[in-house]
């Protein structure tokens, strides 16, 4: 990974700790109206299909927003859908407490943490283990502040894997405390033992966490504020990308090491809630989906010292309707996205596909949606999206994670109680 240093001198210009609160509207301007236009595609590929997949599921939420700023590439939104010729059939495997995020041991197990806390296993068969001993007890923002398990890349000889989450705060009106726990899954895989917290800040708000192919761990935090400002402070967790060590430490790469009040660990900034996240195998490059508060949902390729500009600049809204930083979509020096969508999908689990099982979609990415309810699926070509397909509409359900398992496979986790834990395997002719 490279010291960015020079960029990270220029960010020097943003103040440390802004002074504006979400409350005080500094960056929501009235909330104008955006009814669809002639060329609506909805959340679902076409006004025909949207229409269908309405009548089917019930109204999408979202599916009423005609706002379509105008991207500054022609291929950053609206790709062409496009049609597999790839058929699977989907495996409900399991059904279990709501959870959020899974690992795909190396035996094919799936290890799952759940919203509420805790871990669980899940076998080949489906059956569902009960909690794992030693998971922490988690409480935070929007109920969702754990993630992971993320498994070492040398787990199949350490067992190591790692976990981030919330806890509430100390006392009224204190901050809630975040952590990234490392602990090993006992042999029976019943278990975590040798736990150790290895960082933890006020206001950490862990989404997703990635080894990158250094071995260190980059951090997804969110903002869950609809507005900011918290993203664009050096100092402050929120709406970052955060780099340590597997032990904690601080990498001495990392781009911000010399800016003075800057925080350490800081890797990237300017997001708003990340909840999606992979390596691209062919390239090592960190690439995440991001949530923005009302449409302008985002799919961006990470570099470090970058800043990818919310709130001073989006391609979504408040969560109210009204305009962020009056409407600003460019700003010199701030990242533009690779993707966005127009009106939310809201991505969750993100997977760069590179087995054997679906040969065609190798190369591409899926990425799961919420309130979009779908499996996206981005054909990729030299880095851009050439196409977009939106599978598993029809079953009406929110997705909160997608993996490749060693097996070639796509497992997925429906975000709902109880969630479901689906599996795509290819059609028998």
């Amino acid at each position: 990974m490279r010291n960015k240093s020079a960029g990270a001198k220029t960010l020097t210009a943003l103040a440390l700790v802004l002074t504006l609160t979400p409350a005080s509207g500094a960056w929501a301007q009235a909330a104008p109206a955006f009814p669809p236009g002639a060329d609506y595609a909805g959340v679902a590929g076409s006004a025909a299909e949207n229409a269908r997949i309405a009548a089917l599921c019930g109204p999408n939420r979202n599916a009423r927003d005609g706002y379509a700023p105008t991207p500054l590439r022609s291929d950053q939104t609206r790709a062409p859908q496009v049609k597999s010729a790839q058929a699977f059939t989907v495996d409900v495997v399991a059904s279990l407490d709501r959870s959020v995020g899974m690992a795909v041991l190396p035996d094919g197990t799936l290890l799952v943490s759940q919203r509420a806390g805790g871990l669980r296993t899940v076998d080949a068969k489906g059956q569902v283990s009960p909690p794992l001993k030693g998971a922490p007890e988690v409480a935070g923002p929007m109920g969702t502040s754990n993630t992971g398990p993320v498994l070492d890349r040398d787990f199949a000889r350490n067992r190591t894997l790692y976990y981030g989450y919330t806890t509430a705060p100390a006392a009224k009106g204190a901050a809630p405390m975040g952590h990234i726990l490392k602990a090993r899954l006992s042999a029976d895989a019943r278990s975590l033992e040798d736990i150790a917290t290895i960082y933890e800040a006020a206001n950490l708000a862990p989404r997703r966490i990635v080894q990158a192919r250094d071995g260190t761990l980059l951090i997804a935090s969110a903002e869950v504020a609809s507005g900011g400002p918290f993203p664009q402070s050096l100092s402050d967790p929120r709406g970052k990308i955060l780099r340590i060590a597997p032990d904690g430490a601080i990498p001495r790469d990392n781009p911000f090491l010399k800016v003075a009040g800057a925080s350490p660990a800081l890797y990237a900034l300017g997001f708003r809630d990340i909840q999606g996240a992979a390596l691209n195998p062919a390239t090592g490059e960190l690439w995440v989906g991001e949530n923005e508060p009302m449409g302008g949902d985002e799919l961006n390729r990470i570099r470090s010292g970058g800043n990818y500009g919310f709130p001073l600049i989006s391609y979504g809204r408040e969560n109210g309707g009204g305009l962020i930083d009056g409407g600003k979509t460019v700003q010199p020096g701030l990242e533009q996205p690779v993707y966005f969508w127009t009106p939310s999908v809201a991505p969750s689990g993100l997977a760069f596909y590179a087995g054997k099982a679906f040969p065609t979609w190798k190369g591409d990415i899926l990425m799961g949606a919420m309130s979009g309810r779908q499996l996206i699926r981005l054909q990729m070509k030299n880095g851009h999206v050439v196409g977009e397909e939106k599978l598993l509409m029809d079953r009406c359900k929110r997705l909160k994670d997608v993996h490749v398992g060693p097996d070639g496979l796509v497992y997925l986790i429906t975000d709902e109680s109880p969630s479901e834990v689906l599996r795509l395997r290819p059609a028998v002719k």
